[in-house]
């Protein structure tokens, strides 16, 4: 695991250990251990040490992959194996209940009236939390702060006790303080509104800012070299995961993520094409040169 306890990634991780476990999808139980660290260079390293193991898996979801070039880390995403894609998530922006900012624009108004002073946190530097902030910097013309955390529960603590004023989280990382009324979410990265308890925060296409829109992918990956067997069984097992019924109810629908499988050649593919277009944007926001 990339990052810290109590995040969506970890989440994730944990959700297909348990169901590997249920359903003997694996002859061994799936340990996670989360090595956060570096906006997810530590684990990255840690991976790449392993050269050739069958038994090492990583959480590897598009932010992380996009980072790896971003902050130019020594071991890149195409460094390692990709297994597969279980899922899809978008990305919401939330304020805590008694915030002074009940929605987007007065947000922007605010950022606008004192430059750098209002703060957004995200977890991990060059991710798709950070990829978001850019988009709302450059498109809204507010000049907001980026407050970094190594994963999104610690973005939560913050934006609960008042040490920033609005943190981007995925679905997954803000539904039970949503269910709460803790966190109010303002607005969704998605092309489209999301269901459920977010059905009233308005996609940024609708606030009038079309170019601001960000999706992340949900995938595992091994370590370079892995071998051929040990890839397709576990292409296998998490094609067997993605389709029990606990996984779509339990996972996917309560946290109102995509339910989408893709094996290891197709992951691949998606995710150089995805990087390339991702490096491109914060070239264009001026983040990297």
């Amino acid at each position: 695991m990339p990052s810290s306890a109590g995040g969506g990634s970890d989440l994730n991780a944990r959700t297909i250990s348990d169901l590997a476990r249920k359903y003997g999808f694996s002859p061994s139980p799936i340990m996670v251990v989360n090595k956060p660290g570096g906006s997810g260079a530590v684990a990255f390293s840690y991976v790449n040490t392993k050269k050739g193991d069958a038994h090492t898996l990583m959480v590897l979801h598009s932010g992380q992959a996009v980072g790896a070039y971003v902050n130019d880390w020594r071991v890149k995403t195409e460094d390692l194996t990709y297994i597969g894609t279980v899922a899809f998530d978008e990305l919401t922006l939330g304020v805590r209940k008694d915030s002074p900012y009940k929605d987007v624009p007065s947000l922007i108004e605010a950022a606008k009236k004192n430059p750098g002073k209002i703060t957004i946190g995200g977890a991990q530097r060059g991710n798709s939390d950070h990829l978001s902030f850019e988009l709302i910097n450059k498109y809204t013309e507010g000049e907001f702060s980026y407050v970094m955390f190594n994963s999104s529960g610690e973005v939560m603590s913050a934006v609960l006790g008042g040490h920033v004023d609005v943190g981007i989280f995925n679905p997954t990382e803000c539904i039970g303080q949503v269910q709460a009324g803790e966190i109010i979410p303002i607005a969704t990265f998605a092309a489209n509104r999301l269901g459920g308890l977010f059905a009233d925060a308005p996609t940024f296409g609708e606030l009038g800012y079309p170019e601001i829109q960000v999706t992340e992918v949900r995938a595992i990956a091994g370590p370079p070299n892995m071998p051929k067997e040990a890839v397709e069984f576990y292409e296998e097992m998490l094609r067997k995961i993605t389709e029990t019924e606990e996984w779509k109810r339990d996972y996917i629908e309560r946290n109102l993520l995509i339910n989408q499988y893709m094996n290891a050649a197709d992951t691949e593919a998606y995710f150089k094409d995805m990087i390339d277009l991702n490096m491109k944007t914060f070239r264009e926001v001026g983040y990297i040169k």
